[in-house]
């Protein structure tokens, strides 16, 4: 049964942060989380890294172990453009959207120097090798200490194959809440310190998906260029789910405007 509890190191107080739907998100500009990363991984006991779209603020809805867990990661930080667009319809804005494909190369580039190793989590079997590839390739001296498939039956198994390999990072992508449940569940059996759910990322590295252009991320409109290349699988969550999305965060505007006219 998922603890929702892991025991991880907090940073409220230190880091800025916006509430949006009962999730605290770091109010940090693309250009800053890097550093703000780094520094989290340096520091001693256990870290969690979360990111949250509007897909991920309606499962933590309905879903109050995934929204614990989310409550107490280390650092959350806005993937997609609904928690951006939810937090100044909530007049707590968030200052832009920080997504991982945008800056985690960059914590690649930085690990190579301070050698921190690196175990990859998900996808399927050939995405994620050829992703694990993929970073090999950009970054030589990057120390890539093992990678699995995240379709796996044995628990058990996938914990001592990662202790074996004895990471510093564990990139877990194995879909949103069962990655950040693995995470909470697993944490104090993995020996490694930082934890970070990274959803679909390796299906970018490996080149299964591709990116929206520049100039339809700026527009807030990766959605949609996502919903055209999987519109089977995509079409109720994008098209249902942004409605449901909407609505609960204006839901929350009128309760809060009653609350505070008593």
């Amino acid at each position: 049964m998922t603890s929702g509890k892991p025991r991880t190191r907090t940073v409220r107080g230190k880091i800025p942060t916006k509430t949006v739907l009962g999730i605290p998100i770091v109010a940090l500009r693309l250009k800053e989380i890097s550093s703000v990363v780094v520094k989290l991984i340096e520091t001693s006991g256990k870290k969690t890294f979360f990111y949250v779209n509007a897909h991920c603020l309606n499962i933590a809805g309905k879903d109050h172990v995934y929204k614990k867990i989310l409550q107490r990661g280390t650092l959350v930080y806005a993937d997609g453009m609904g928690p951006i667009l939810a937090s100044r319809i909530l007049g707590r804005p968030l200052l832009e959207r920080t997504s991982a494909p945008d800056f985690i190369e960059e914590i690649f580039d930085i690990a190579q120097e301070k050698k921190w190793s690196f175990y990859l989590l998900g996808g399927e079997a050939d995405v994620v090798q050829k992703a694990a590839k993929f970073l090999q390739k950009k970054f030589p001296r990057l120390k890539i200490a093992g990678y699995s498939p995240g379709f796996f039956a044995g628990n058990n198994e996938i914990i001592e194959k990662i202790n074996r390999a004895k990471p510093d990072i564990v990139l877990v992508g194995i879909g949103t809440p069962r990655q950040e449940k693995w995470i909470a569940d697993n944490i104090n059996r993995v020996n490694a310190d930082t934890f970070w759910a990274v959803g679909g990322l390796f299906d970018f590295f490996s080149g299964k998906r591709k990116r929206a252009p520049i100039w339809v991320q700026r527009l807030g409109f990766e959605w949609a260029f996502r919903l055209a290349q999987e519109p089977r699988r995509l079409w109720k969550r994008y098209l249902f789910g942004n409605i449901h999305f909407l609505l609960t965060v204006f839901g929350e505007t009128k309760f809060f405007s009653q609350k505070t006219s008593h």
